[in-house]
C-alpha cells in the first residue's frame, strides 16, 4: 500500500462531523484496503481508504449498489457497526486529500466500535447460528439489482480454463509452485464442472463475502462488516458458501449450525446440494489466478519471497474444498 493517508480534517469535512480531530491513527487491515480510526471531541470513527483492487471501471457503481443493500439490512436488524453517508451524496463514498496534498483518495466511514477480530478457524455454534440468521434476514429483503449490467461476467468466477495459461507463465518465471499448480488442474476442472446454470430471475443481492475476517465481537454481540462487495446470487449459493467458510471447511457440525439458525429465522432454503458451491469454487479458483498474476507481478519486481501469496497453499487447499463440495450432502450429515 502506497501513498500518504488520508487527510483527517478533510474527512471531518467531507461527512460533515462535528468536532476537531484529536488522533487519527492506522490499524490493522486487509491488503486491498487500510483503515483507520478517527478521534474528534466528539466521537470515534473508523475511515477506510477504498482502492479499486479489481481494476474494474465501474467500482463506484458496485459501492454505491452495495450502500443500497448495506442500509437495507441495517434496517431489516442485521447488526453492522452503523454507516455515516456523506452529506452531500447521502452516498457512502468521499473523496479527501491525502495528508501530503499528493492528491484525492477515496474512503468511506462507520461510526467505531470496541470489538474484537474473528479468528480464522472454525467458529463456535453460537456465532454460526447467527450468521444464519443474519443471512435470512438479507436473503427475505429480496433486493434484485438495480443495474444489472453491473454483473455481467462477474469479476473472480473463474473456470479451469485459465490453468494452462496460468501454468505456463509459471512455469517460465521459474515461481516454485508451478508443479503444484499443474498437478491441479483435474480438481480445477472438477471445481469447474459444479458451476452450472441458473436462474438470473431468482436471485437477490447478498453481502458477497461473509466470512471470518468481516465479522466483529462487540460488546453487544457479533456485527457484520465490509458490504463493498455486494453480489447477487441464488440463496443456496450464498447460503453454502457462508456456512463452509464458518466452518473453514473442515468442520460439518459448524456449517450445518449456519444452516440451522437460516431455518429457525424462516430461511427458506430446503437443502443444500453440491452445485450450491459451484460460485465458491469459481471465485476461489479466480483468488488463485489473482493471486499468481500478483505473485509474477512481484516476482518481477524482485520482492522477497516473503512478501508473494502463498500460491503453492492455496493449490493445496483446492483438492479439500472440491472433496467437500462433491459430498456436501453427505458431509453435513
Amino acid at each position: 500500500m502506497t501513498g500518504a493517508a488520508p487527510d483527517p480534517r478533510g474527512v471531518v469535512a467531507a461527512y460533515g462531523l462535528p468536532g476537531e480531530v484529536r488522533a487519527f491513527d492506522e490499524v490493522p487491515g486487509g491488503w486491498s484496503n487500510r483503515v483507520f480510526r478517527l478521534h474528534t471531541t466528539h466521537g470515534a470513527y473508523a475511515v477506510k481508504e477504498l482502492r479499486n483492487a479489481w481494476g474494474e471501471p465501474r467500482w463506484a457503481d458496485w459501492l454505491a449498489e452495495g450502500w443500497r443493500v448495506e442500509l437495507a439490512a441495517r434496517e431489516a436488524g442485521v447488526v453492522m457497526p452503523e454507516p455515516v453517508a456523506n452529506p452531500s451524496t447521502g452516498q457512502a463514498l468521499a473523496y479527501v486529500e491525502r495528508s501530503d496534498g499528493s492528491g484525492e483518495v477515496p474512503v468511506r466511514l462507520h461510526r467505531w466500535v470496541d470489538s474484537t477480530s474473528v479468528p480464522r478457524s472454525p467458529v463456535g455454534p453460537d456465532l454460526a447460528r447467527w450468521v444464519g440468521r443474519s443471512l435470512a434476514a438479507l436473503h427475505a429483503l429480496a433486493l434484485g439489482p438495480m443495474r444489472p449490467d453491473l454483473y455481467v461476467g462477474r469479476v473472480g468466477l473463474t473456470t479451469a480454463d485459465v490453468w494452462p495459461d496460468l501454468v505456463a507463465r509459471s512455469a517460465s518465471s521459474q515461481a516454485p509452485w508451478t508443479l503444484e499448480l499443474a498437478a491441479a488442474e483435474p480438481v480445477a476442472r472438477r471445481a469447474s464442472a459444479l458451476l452450472g446454470f441458473w436462474d438470473a430471475g431468482h436471485e437477490v443481492l447478498c453481502h458477497g463475502d461473509v466470512d471470518q475476517k468481516n465479522l466483529l465481537l462487540g460488546p453487544g454481540g457479533p456485527l457484520l462488516c465490509d458490504w463493498d462487495v455486494v453480489l447477487p446470487r441464488l440463496p443456496g449459493q450464498d447460503l453454502a458458501e457462508a456456512a463452509l467458510s464458518m466452518a473453514s471447511w473442515r468442520v460439518p457440525d459448524v456449517a450445518s449450525a449456519v444452516v440451522e439458525g437460516y431455518r429457525e429465522a424462516g430461511g427458506a432454503v430446503d437443502r443444500l446440494v453440491a452445485t450450491d458451491l459451484g460460485p465458491a469454487l469459481a471465485s476461489r479458483l479466480g483468488w488463485i489466478r489473482f493471486s499468481i498474476d500478483r505473485a509474477l507481478d512481484a516476482r518481477a519486481a524482485g520482492a522477497p519471497s516473503s512478501d508473494l501469496p502463498d500460491v503453492a497453499g492455496l493449490v493445496l487447499d483446492l483438492d479439500g474444498r472440491v472433496s467437500v463440495a462433491e459430498s456436501l450432502d453427505r458431509w453435513l450429515r
